[in-house]
């Protein structure tokens, strides 16, 4: 419930703004609905719920006038005419457009208020969600340092599991991994200053045993009347792709059913004879960096695991993969743009959206990278180059459960929220990028988005 302090003076600003009618001046001052719950309690037809703010609000495709919340209505606050009016959603509008800032939130009171209004029966709605016991959240893993890599593929090359990707390395043609360079028994092999440091086989020099052409893992090598070719790519491969790999973050772990996948001092091995081979894959739909995957033909089966061996690590010429720490404090971005798409990914439901702030639940939180993956904005920390990016969907707004109280368009930064000649608050298709600000900050629920992702490094 939100209340009125010693400050009001009855100007009735609140009133004229409340979008359900759910503020009253009582002898000069602003008396509102309790949210109290008793008319979702007494309603036949299950047309009042509460929303995430603790309010409520009415569905009135359900509601029939039958006037059972009015009839319980400890206040007599709730009036019916055509719909129900009086209920509030704790929305907040009233509280900006108090002059003399005599709005306040109940949760916000001190103890000897609450006491106070305790006497009068009069209840303060509480947080249902324990405050986390940890003030932060680190996951030590195998990390790429991407300043340092080449994107060579080496570490991909040397990686067991195949749990090392890159968005586009083309066939035949030379990475400079050095593989030719390891294993040529004449040190035939290296960088040509003269044609930009392109490798190159010193025919004077090599044996012609083709050790290197048999060891390229790119075929970039070929053979014709004893002279060694090196090909190299039209594309510069240094900027053109980008490395993901897995995070060991043990989103595949949780989401296994029959102990497939098992974390085992603090590692994640993959047991094939638990595993049950679920249809709908249930580990690899969790994993936020879409690297594991089923692969029948494969005598380990399941592929992308990160299992800790270290062989990046030493294979790596340039320092690039690294056993490192990652920490994460909460920090958000002054670019967010609180449209709750990263509460909405969590499957760790780690992250909530309060009017406006997210707050982190760091007990739940395993640093999956999930919610920096998806956020549109890049205002969350993240060490993958991995995102999700939305191209496309469709937003409704459902009318029936509107409340035209207009925070919807305050959150919207495209200006897509725009009332109808009839006075409604209605979504430009067009123009939404279908964010989810909107839905977020909504206190009816009245908002719906479908999206359609496309992975991009």
């Amino acid at each position: 419930m939100f209340l009125s302090t010693e400050k009001c003076n009855g100007t009735g600003k609140c009133v004229e703004i409340c979008p359900t009618d759910a503020i009253e001046i009582v002898d000069g001052k602003a008396f509102s609905c309790i949210t109290c719950g008793k008319c979702e309690e007494s309603c036949p037809n299950n047309a009042i719920f509460k929303n995430q703010y603790g309010g409520y609000v009415v569905d009135k495709a359900k509601c029939n006038l039958c006037g059972m919340c009015q009839l319980n209505c400890p206040v007599n606050i709730i009036k019916i005419d055509t719909e129900v009016r009086g209920i509030c959603s704790r929305c907040g509008v009233c509280v900006d457009a108090c002059p003399n800032d005599a709005r306040v939130d109940g949760k916000e009171v001190d103890e000897k208020q609450k006491e106070l209004l305790e006497s009068l029966n009069v209840s303060i709605p509480e947080d249902d969600v324990e405050p986390p016991k940890k003030k932060m959240v680190n996951r030590v893993s195998i990390g790429t340092v991407h300043e340092n890599c080449i994107n060579c593929g080496r570490c991909a090359y040397f990686c067991p599991s195949n749990a090392i990707k890159f968005s586009y390395i083309e066939q035949g043609v030379c990475t400079e991994c050095d593989t030719c360079v390891d294993v040529c028994p004449r040190d035939a092999i290296g960088p040509d200053e003269e044609n930009d440091g392109k490798y190159k086989v010193d025919m004077g020099k090599c044996a012609i045993c083709y050790k290197c052409m048999i060891a390229c893992p790119n075929d970039a090598i070929t053979a014709e009347n004893f002279e060694l070719e090196i090909h190299h790519p039209d594309y510069n491969i240094r900027e053109d792709t980008e490395m993901i790999a897995c995070l060991a973050c043990g989103m595949c772990v949780e989401a296994c059913p029959h102990e497939g996948l098992k974390l085992m001092s603090k590692r994640i091995r993959f047991d094939a004879n638990a595993c049950q081979h679920c249809p709908d894959e249930p580990c690899v739909n969790a994993c936020p960096q879409d690297i594991l995957q089923f692969v029948p033909e494969s005598k380990i089966e399941l592929e992308g695991i990160c299992v800790s061996c270290g062989g990046c690590v030493k294979a790596c010429n340039y320092d690039a993969r690294k056993y490192q720490p990652a920490i994460w404090k909460g920090e958000i971005g002054e670019d967010c743009i609180k449209c709750g798409l990263c509460v909405e990914v969590c499957q760790k439901n780690a992250l909530t959206f309060n009017r406006g702030d997210i707050q982190v639940n760091f007990d739940e939180c395993i640093m999956c990278e999930e919610c920096g993956i998806y956020c549109p904005v890049n205002a969350l920390p993240k060490t993958t180059p991995l995102n999700k990016d939305i191209v496309g969907g469709f937003a409704i707004l459902n009318q029936n459960l509107c409340m035209q109280c207009g925070l919807c368009a305050q959150a919207c930064n495209f200006e897509s929220l725009i009332k109808n000649e009839n006075g409604e608050y209605t979504i430009n298709n067009d123009t939404c990028t279908f964010c989810g600000a909107c839905k977020n900050i909504c206190p009816a629920s009245a908002i719906s988005i479908e999206r359609e992702f496309e992975a991009s490094i």
